[in-house]
């Protein structure tokens, strides 16, 4: 015991007093990798890992000199998927989910459940838009200290509101039942939502989301209907910028997406009704959209299979889906986002044949989820593609996605900062 004593007095010595940790170090050889920097697949790669980054990338490798590698020369790898607007805190395409009913811790337990499903689905960055008691700080938090399984967290906590708007609680409620402590955010004016954002940002948020419109599931609102002036959303925007925080908003109607890209909204979500006007600021402003074309679908078709309405609910997902379109063949900013919670969790990828279907090609639709929505989450210099000094986050799919891009629905391999998470054999 005195010799080894002596061996650890003398390394703490020999390294200033510290005992330096060996890297730990890697290989993928991979049959083919889409990286959608290079919008082709390359064949037999050899990926090196130290630590939580990808240190070397090399083409027909000579794998006899590898003592060890992770063999997945049978499938095609790529970088981890992003989706910019989920919410893993809750399960609203679930009746039995009552909000009313549940007590606040339930949100992150729930969330917990959601947050494996998503990263096992490829899913290793999402950006959780609107959640109640900040459940989704908690939850980034405890992934970020890996006390549990879950994708990379960019979180807003609850959204900003107006009273009786999209996102507050008991819209439905009678006067003299209204909530005396009402679990979303609501504010009118500018003093208002200037304290509103100073508060989120107090809570320690990584995005402000505001509600520039109504919504499909709200009591009493109507979703085309814009709620903020372009005043009251340019003081959020301001009040953001100044705490190095940017704003999305939600948005369906065309005078409320309008509104908030003219206030500099970085994002648009949903973006349903979106005009020719709509289209040029986006440009304009080098403002992203993000359509959730999965939570529409879900939402006006899939859900409502047994409804008398079913002709007229795929009529208005197919108008979405020009306007999609529309907004693609246009040249403005496309990042993947599917509206995650009013769809169950986990079924993410199902988006992609739908984006496909509208006309979008299959390596742009890749580069929706990783490249493009790495920029709108401005951690491009990290993540959205497979490059040396990245973050090692890898998925592996069977088949080539450029050419059935609904391969992407069945991922096998997730890898998220060097750590793997799924192998299947």
């Amino acid at each position: 015991m005195k010799r080894y004593k002596i061996i650890i007095i003398t390394l703490m010595l020999m390294f200033g007093g510290k005992i330096i940790a060996q890297d730990t170090i890697q290989n993928i050889f991979a049959g083919g990798m889409v990286n959608p920097e290079n919008e082709a697949l390359v064949e037999n790669v050899l990926i090196t890992i130290t630590n939580d980054k990808i240190s070397n990338i090399e083409i027909n490798p000579d794998l006899s000199r590898i003592d060890n590698y992770i063999d997945l020369s049978e499938y095609t790898i790529l970088p981890g998927l992003i989706d910019c607007h989920t919410h893993l805190t809750g399960n609203w395409f679930d009746k039995k989910f009552d909000p009313y009913t549940l007590p606040a811790p339930s949100y992150g337990i729930i969330g917990t459940v959601n947050a494996e499903k998503t990263l096992n689905a490829g899913f290793t960055t999402v950006r959780d838009l609107h959640s109640y008691f900040y459940a989704d700080i908690s939850l980034r938090n405890a992934i970020n200290e890996k006390f549990i399984v879950g994708p990379r967290m960019i979180v807003s906590g609850p959204g900003i509101s107006i009273t009786g708007g999209h996102g507050a609680w008991g819209n439905w409620l009678s006067p003299q039942l209204e909530l005396k402590e009402n679990p979303g955010i609501i504010a009118d004016g500018k003093d208002e939502v200037r304290r509103e954002t100073r508060n989120l940002i107090k809570n320690n948020v990584d995005w402000i989301k505001v509600f520039a419109t109504g919504g499909f599931s709200s009591y009493g609102t109507i979703p085309g209907a814009a709620s903020y002036s372009e005043e009251e959303l340019l003081t959020i925007v301001e009040e953001s910028k100044k705490n190095g925080r940017n704003v999305c908003a939600h948005a369906h109607g065309a005078e409320g997406i309008k509104n908030a890209l003219k206030a500099g909204a970085k994002s648009i979500e949903h973006g349903t009704y979106l005009d020719d006007e709509s289209i040029m600021l986006f440009k304009e402003k080098n403002a992203f959209l993000v359509m959730d074309l999965k939570g529409a679908y879900y939402d006006l078709i899939e859900s409502k299979g047994d409804s008398k309405d079913n002709s007229a609910n795929e009529s208005e997902f197919l108008e979405m889906t020009k306007r999609f379109k529309k907004a693609y063949i246009n040249g403005v900013n496309i990042a993947f986002g599917t509206d995650a919670g009013v769809y169950p969790h986990g079924r993410n990828a199902e988006q992609f044949i739908l984006m496909k279907e509208a006309g979008m090609t299959e390596i742009d639709i890749i580069k929706s989820a990783t490249i493009q929505a790495a920029k709108l989450l401005e951690i491009e210099n990290e993540l959205g593609s497979i490059q040396t000094g990245k973050i090692a986050d890898i998925i592996a799919v069977k088949g080539n996605p450029l050419s059935d891009i609904r391969i992407l629905e069945n991922v096998v391999f997730v890898m998220k900062g060097g750590t793997i998470y799924k192998r299947n054999k």
